[in-house]
């Protein structure tokens, strides 16, 4: 080989070589220009703006309806460090899609969501930024409403039950309402001061925490199993016994005084009112009740049987009762009819021993 051809080939593989070069540069400078040009389109799609606010928690965290969720929270039903981390995690999962209805070209609207549940909205407009003749999108709006995210408890129970939720024992700040009429009673409160249960609500709290009612005995109930029989029926066997003993004599002279049927109206009267506490309303009503014994229509009513049903303490001693007693009645007609009848009855303890002084027919 000549040196001229030796010269010739090194100048044509020195020009492949340069060649090569500017390509390579125009390629690589071609590649940044893209890779911005795509970086900068990525960037001004709306929904990288919507993941850029939703990826910057301590942002979120500082919207003013997440601040007033954690302020509502009790810090003793759950410590505020353990809520806020219940709500960063919560966030991180969010997801999103756009709300046509409320979209336009210069404003987007997108709802957040927790799996199905609507937690807000974020408004997003443009921006005066140019990138490569795009203009970025950026959220100018956040309206959420975390409410949703909470779990709020309720138990209603008589006055010395305890109600325990997680670790903590609600106490009177968690009362939402003291006057919880019992449905026993119901037929009295106008008349008569009752005691009412207390309905305790935990305040909203994040996640699951297990509630229980105990009641003065140290027996535990969860909420769902709780009705008032559990409530009312609070009474000894002794003090049952001594309840029925008591009906036992004061329905039968109750009934033998309505019925009129040995016409001996005053006796039958002064009867049933030993057994009735003085000055009572039950006291003035049968007294009232005299005057109509003479138009009495049946020949004689025949107690058959008599049921307490339910039996409640009350305060100073008192009790509430609920009897069935059935009656036979011996008409003008010279036949029996057999009745059912339902009483409730406040009972109280006094020096002669149990006494009536309300009634109440349902």
């Amino acid at each position: 080989m000549t040196d001229t051809e030796k010269k010739s080939r090194a100048r044509f593989a020195k020009g492949m070589v340069i060649y090569a070069l500017v390509l390579l540069t125009i390629i690589l400078v071609g590649l940044a220009v893209f890779y911005f040009y795509i970086s900068a389109y990525e960037y001004s799609r709306p929904e990288q703006a919507v993941n850029r606010y939703l990826t910057d928690t301590e942002v979120l965290m500082n919207e003013s309806e997440v601040q007033e969720l954690l302020a509502s929270i009790d810090p003793q039903l759950q410590p505020q460090e353990d809520n806020a981390a219940m709500l960063r995690k919560i966030f991180s999962r969010l997801s999103y899609a756009k709300k046509l209805s409320a979209s336009t070209e210069d404003s987007l609207v997108y709802v957040l969501k927790d799996d199905s549940t609507i937690l807000g909205e974020l408004t997003l407009r443009r921006t005066e930024e140019k990138r490569f003749n795009f203009s970025p999108w950026e959220v100018s709006d956040a309206a959420m409403d975390l409410s949703p995210l909470l779990h709020e408890t309720t138990v209603t129970v008589p006055s010395g039950w305890k109600v325990v939720c997680g670790n903590y024992t609600l106490g009177a700040d968690k009362v939402v309402d003291a006057n919880v009429p019992y449905s026993f009673l119901e037929e009295f409160y106008g008349s008569y001061a009752l005691p009412h249960l207390l309905s305790y609500s935990t305040g909203g709290y994040f996640g699951e925490a297990e509630t229980w009612v105990y009641a003065p005995d140290g027996t535990r109930y969860a909420p769902e199993e709780l009705n008032e029989t559990l409530f009312d029926d609070n009474c000894t066997q002794e003090e049952k016994a001594a309840m029925e003993a008591f009906l036992d004599e004061f329905i039968s002279c109750y009934v033998t005084y309505l019925s009129g049927a040995n016409q001996a109206h005053a006796q039958n009267l002064y009867a049933v009112l030993a057994l009735t506490v003085p000055d009572s309303d039950l006291y003035s009503r049968l007294f009232q009740a005299l005057g109509g014994q003479g138009w009495a229509s049946s020949h004689g009513d025949y107690l058959q049987t008599i049921t307490l049903n339910r039996m409640m303490a009350l305060d100073n001693k008192s009790y509430a009762c609920d009897v069935t007693y059935l009656v036979d009645t011996y008409g003008q007609n010279h036949s029996f009819t057999t009745t059912t009848n339902n009483i409730k009855l406040l009972v109280r303890e006094t020096d002669k021993g149990l006494r009536a002084y309300a009634l109440a027919s349902y």
